[in-house]
């Protein structure tokens, strides 16, 4: 199995076992991307564009701020071009900008609590189609852990709270069906990742985005210039897409299923946090313990007992 340096298997040997510090070093830089994420939802809103043309310029961004990478780490001659490696990569783009257009789809219909919940119904996606796909079949531990890490994000949101589940209006429901389906789609394109070797992680994303750019340009609106919403975009293609994707796909060629899965869930937990910051929501004892269970169930799966290798 490669390392997060993504570098290419040798087909004459059978792949060596992970180091436990590279195993370590990528749950560290999933966790730090996932906490990033937990920030998105302020930049979208604070962009105030719709989602189209949101995802379009997001890539435009990414792409230059990776382009300049890739040249700079010299990722384009280290890395090993297969087809296989190629379709993987622009299979897993689109599905990564239809996963985003469908995300800020279910922002813009529906609540936040309810899109964030419905789109977190992705870690038992994925653990279920690297379940089917790569035979990896998850312990029952993990499967409950990962059943309280939920718990806690239905706490947390305020979904269950001291007066019952969270009504869904019937305009709601589009913005859910929306939610799941970026979900589903952030699964599939996590696991291409998982299987793609070779291509270095900033080329591979370079790649996904010039091809979500290509795709959805056409069809976005043009940014104004004169305002403060496209750096809000920039910052979104540069840091959420450029950097954070990259550490997540360096990342995922390393880790288990479970562990992706896990570590999924630090999303909305710094996302509560990012809620308080800048819009001054103050989470009530019930939100306070869904971000424990969280916390606790996430450490519980990712990090290793004694008797446990890291991976």
């Amino acid at each position: 199995m490669t390392s997060s340096t993504d570098l290419p298997i040798s087909r004459r040997q059978p792949p060596s076992p992970t180091p436990r510090s590279a195993v370590l070093r990528a749950k560290i830089w999933l966790a730090l991307a996932m906490a990033g994420w937990g920030t998105i939802g302020v930049f979208s809103i604070q962009a105030g564009t719709d989602p189209i043309t949101t995802v379009a310029w997001r890539c435009v961004f990414a792409s230059g701020a990776l382009l300049l990478l890739a040249l700079a780490t010299d990722a384009f001659r280290k890395s090993t071009w297969t087809a296989k490696a190629v379709l993987l990569t622009l299979g897993g783009g689109v599905a990564l900008v239809a996963n985003w257009v469908f995300l800020f789809q279910s922002f813009a219909t529906t609540t936040l609590t309810v899109a964030t919940v419905s789109y977190h119904m992705e870690p038992f996606l994925l653990v279920a189609l690297g379940a089917v796909i790569s035979r990896e079949l998850p312990k029952r531990r993990d499967l409950i852990w990962l059943v309280v890490a939920f718990g806690g994000l239905l706490l947390a949101t305020r979904f269950i709270g001291v007066d019952g589940i969270e009504r869904l209006s019937p305009s709601q429901i589009g913005g859910v069906l929306s939610a799941l389906l970026a979900g589903l789609l952030y699964a599939l394109a996590t696991l291409a990742a998982k299987h793609t070797t070779g291509i270095r992680p900033y080329v591979m994303t370079l790649i996904q985005c010039v091809t979500g750019a290509l795709l959805l340009l056409p069809f976005s609106a043009q940014l104004q210039w004169s305002g403060t919403g496209w750096w809000w975009i920039a910052a979104m293609g540069v840091i959420h897409t450029g950097l954070l994707y990259s550490a997540l796909y360096g990342s995922a060629r390393v880790l288990s299923t479970m562990a992706l899965a896990a570590l999924s869930f630090v999303n909305p937990a710094v996302a509560i946090f990012a809620d308080i910051a800048v819009y001054g929501h103050i989470p009530d004892l019930v939100q306070l313990a869904g971000i424990v269970l969280i916390a606790v169930a996430t450490i519980t799966i990712t990090v290793p007992r004694k008797v446990k290798a890291l991976d």
